[in-house]
């Protein structure tokens, strides 16, 4: 480890790694630049946004047996949101990052390859396309153009002005990998796994009070948020995200800068139902998790429409869980840090369990309110698939640049009663099925219409009462499964 003494300011500065090239003034934000053993100022860096996130510098944790320290930070925006990479340095020498991305993680390492040959190209990969690297096949997750908007500690690069970060993320099971095309059109690869912050030391990590406290502002600049398009207050839920749906009127703040701003107003307001409140504190697993964002969403196919609400909690040690609200119960709703295995083409595997192909549908974003930790806006749309095992459910989500998969079980009333600890909930439905609902009833219009086509000579010869027969044994079900669900109500 070198220490050297800041130009600016005469702060001392640690070059902990061998391999950092730049490092950033905790004191003053001057960036230094090593030169072999000496060091100049080159500029300032811009302070980063202090969000959710437990991590810290100085946090350390283990990785395949190895201690590794967090000694650097850049944090990545894009037009949605942000990201923050940490850089870390392991006992042995090495160096690597830690992903850190709305509460999931991964740590990979840089990989050399003998050629890039077959790689694809940046602009040519989509969410959803295959990659083969030593015969184990990874999906694109996520495709991001990106620009460094702020960074602390060391970095073994200097992210200048105008920097523009160009990767591609695949997932593979636990497996991580990265193309990184910032500097060029051949790609640099990080490959590595699944990251659980379990194996990070508990004592380093910033505890709750510290990211409540921080969250949400540069530091010292923004200690409270009115809404500037109406004025009501909404610092409750910008503590912990750097996107905020005003509650009152509607208008969007992003509110990741030293000022607020108003990005979107809608046009109009739309009263929207909910049983869960904004601001609700839920006991689960033994976590308090605040209701921090909800949204109305809708399917509007034509044959079978349908809508719902999700509900987004947050804790700032164990991150971000959604509650779905049907017509027809609850669920809870996970993102999955290890994704399932294809089994065939109607069906997959995740964790010993084979889940078959239900649905493909479309969610689209009608009405969000709250604070949520990318920028959510009314139209967002997202393309949905649903396999089923039993009561549980995966679900595979698309949209134009990230595929992600997350995991839903159903939530009795009781349960749901005792976590909010407001015994009314408890008269709410239980989810019988899961899914879309309405499913049994359009299949039975499907097979009413073939039935009266395929005897059409039947019905006109006026032999009416096979058809009958036929149509009570396709309807009674339909009829009793709507009974059953009025009886819940």
């Amino acid at each position: 480890m070198q220490q050297v003494l800041c130009p600016q300011c005469g702060a001392p500065v640690k070059f902990t790694s061998t391999a950092s090239v730049m490092a950033v003034c905790g004191a003053c934000r001057s960036t230094l630049l090593k030169d072999a053993d000496s060091v100049k100022r080159i500029g300032e860096m811009a302070d980063v946004l202090e969000d959710y996130s437990p991590l810290c510098l100085g946090a350390a944790g283990k990785a395949d047996g190895k201690r590794f320290d967090v000694i650097g930070r850049i944090q990545l925006r894009y037009e949605d949101g942000f990201w923050n990479e940490w850089y870390v340095w392991f006992d042995d020498g090495a160096d690597g990052w830690l992903s850190d991305a709305s509460g999931q993680y991964a740590l990979t390492r840089r990989r050399g390859v003998k050629s890039v040959q077959g790689m694809p190209a940046f602009a040519d990969i989509a969410p959803g396309d295959e990659l083969k690297l030593d015969g184990q096949r990874f999906i694109a997750s996520d495709v991001r153009r990106a620009r460094a908007s702020g960074a602390q500690g060391e970095l073994p690069f200097v992210p200048g002005d105008g920097w523009d970060a160009k990767v591609a993320d695949f997932r593979s099971l636990d497996a991580f990998l990265t193309l990184d095309f910032s500097d060029g059109p051949e790609p640099e690869l990080y490959i590595g796994k699944a990251f659980d912050l379990s194996a990070m030391q508990a004592a380093t990590l910033r505890s709750n009070e510290q990211v409540q406290e921080t969250a949400g502002r540069y530091r010292g600049q923004i200690k409270a948020l009115a809404c500037p398009n109406c004025g009501a207050p909404i610092s409750f839920v910008a503590a912990m995200a750097t996107t905020v749906v005003c509650p009152s009127c509607a208008a969007t703040v992003d509110c990741s800068g030293p000022t607020a701003e108003v990005i979107e107003k809608a046009r109009k307001v739309k009263s929207i139902k909910t049983t869960l409140s904004l601001g609700a504190v839920a006991k689960i697993d033994g976590a308090s998790y605040t209701l921090i964002g909800l949204m109305k969403c809708a399917d509007r196919d034509p044959e079978e429409p349908s809508d719902w609400i999700e509900y987004l909690l947050f804790n700032p040690a164990k991150g971000f869980i959604w509650l779905v609200e049907t017509d027809e119960g609850w669920e809870r709703v996970q993102v999955c840090d290890t994704w399932p295995s294809p089994n065939n083409a109607t069906s997959v595997r995740w964790r010993s369990k084979l889940y078959q192909k239900l649905y493909d549908y479309t969610s689209q974003v009608e009405m969000p309110l709250g604070a949520f930790n990318w920028r959510v806006k009314a139209g967002d749309t997202t393309h949905i698939t649903d396999y089923k095992a039993g009561t549980l459910k995966l679900t595979r989500e698309r949209s134009e640049s990230e595929l992600g998969w997350s995991a839903s079980s159903p939530v009795a009333p009781a349960q749901l009663a005792q976590w909010f600890d407001d015994p009314k909930l408890a008269a709410q439905k239980a989810l019988p099925r899961g899914g879309k609902s309405g499913g049994y009833g359009k299949w039975a219009w499907i097979a009413t219409i073939g039935m009266v086509f395929l005897n059409l000579s039947n019905i006109l010869g006026g032999r009416f009462i096979p058809i009958l027969i036929g149509l009570a044994f396709l309807w009674l079900p339909a009829k009793m499964a709507d009974k059953l669900s009025e009886g819940d109500d």
